[in-house]
């Protein structure tokens, strides 16, 4: 291959994914201070993106002009290995990222990577047999029998990305769902141009995009979310009244913790700290599609549900209180609709009331309102 051309071909296909790696790169740097949790997340893949880099040019030059002997068929091979593995860790890094954002269970994050991890030993064959592929004498890859398995575990991945987008948009997280939307098909149409066209350097400029882009879009929603409970804030909650206000808003909620001020007080403030995180995540929990839960003080909290029945908004709340008393804390509920006549302010309150009503009511059962473990 000439030089000149060698050289424009590297060029034009890693320009983009260099420089949006570079710009990450120093977003992350200058961003870890404040947001440590989320810099943590995105190095993985970040690392992983630059390893790939290297090694698709590693792959497509390093080659051309070598004597295809022994050694040199190894080398390739490693490559060529390694390639699929780094691709399929970042694709699985970065998706569960989305889905430890998304998913309530524990241990979301290793379920999501341990197939990729596997993967990484299931590949060591294509090191000493032609299971996945070989090269020919010219270095032209000759596809195996189980040459697919990686793509084939890439489109579960894929599939398993499509369902968190219609996750995010059962909590109502439209922006999120059209990103996971955006990237997933990105993916695929880039796959399916590289392998019909025998093109390259498609697929790592989506990826790196991929990569930008939801991180820039996690950056953002950090400002929306209450940072220690997880769940939207009193500005987002100001912000989403007024965007969706009656034509869309159907129910208002209010929610207080009870006795947050006796942990606090006798228990220090990371015993209350804990039950505000473990109350809003049963909470959140028992949400009905198209609500959301917000902090807007201390202990208190509001949802809205947009288009639902009374019914199901009662039936609603009573999962609620099934799932807080199961974690040993308790919280009162107070719900109104919002009728024509009202306006916001005078909806909300008659739910703040009917909380309050409920607060009073559970005090009179029992002395003791908060039961902790």
């Amino acid at each position: 291959m000439p030089q000149e051309f060698t050289l424009q071909s590297a060029a034009s296909i890693n320009t983009v994914p260099i420089l949006i790696l570079l710009f990450l790169l120093y977003f992350l740097r200058a961003n870890w201070r404040y947001e440590v949790n989320q810099t943590a997340q995105f190095m993985p893949p970040t690392l992983f993106l630059m390893i790939l880099i290297v090694l698709d040019n590693l792959d497509f030059y390093a080659f051309n002009d070598m004597k295809f002997g022994a050694a040199t068929q190894l080398l390739h091979r490693i490559v060529g290995m390694l390639e699929y593995d780094v691709r399929i860790l970042l694709m699985s890094f970065l998706i569960s990222i989305v889905a430890d954002r998304l998913s309530p269970r524990k241990n979301t994050k290793f379920w999501t990577v341990f197939p990729a991890i596997c993967n990484v030993f299931v590949l060591l064959p294509c090191l000493f047999t032609d299971w996945f592929f070989m090269y020919d004498e010219t270095g032209n890859i000759i596809r195996g029998p189980l040459h697919y398995e990686p793509h084939f575990l890439s489109a579960l991945y894929l599939l398993f990305l499509f369902a968190l987008a219609f996750m995010a948009r059962s909590r109502g997280r439209t922006t999120e769902t059209g990103i996971l939307f955006i990237t997933g098909t990105s993916v695929t149409v880039a796959v399916l141009v590289e392998m019909a066209f025998k093109l390259r350097g498609i697929l790592l400029s989506v990826i790196a995009l991929s990569i930008m882009g939801y991180y820039i879009y996690v950056h953002i929603e950090h400002f929306r979310y209450d940072n220690l409970t997880g769940v939207l804030n009193r500005e987002a909650f100001n912000v989403d009244i007024e965007r969706y206000g009656i034509n869309r808003v159907s129910h208002v909620l209010s929610i207080d913790l009870n006795g947050l001020k006796v942990i606090n007080d006798t228990m220090g403030h990371e015993e209350g700290d804990k039950a505000l995180k473990t109350v809003a995540g049963a909470i959140s929990d028992k949400l009905l599609p198209n609500c959301r839960l917000y902090r807007i003080g201390g202990d208190e909290f509001a949802a809205v549900c947009m288009s639902k029945t009374t019914e199901e908004v009662e039936r609603m709340i009573e999962n609620m209180y099934a799932a807080v008393e199961v974690t040993g804390y308790s919280c009162a509920v107070g719900y109104a609709e919002w009728q024509n006549d009202k306006t916001f302010m005078e909806v909300y309150k008659i739910a703040d009331d009917a909380m309050y009503t409920k607060k009073r009511s559970m005090k009179e059962i029992t002395a003791s309102p908060m039961r902790v473990k």
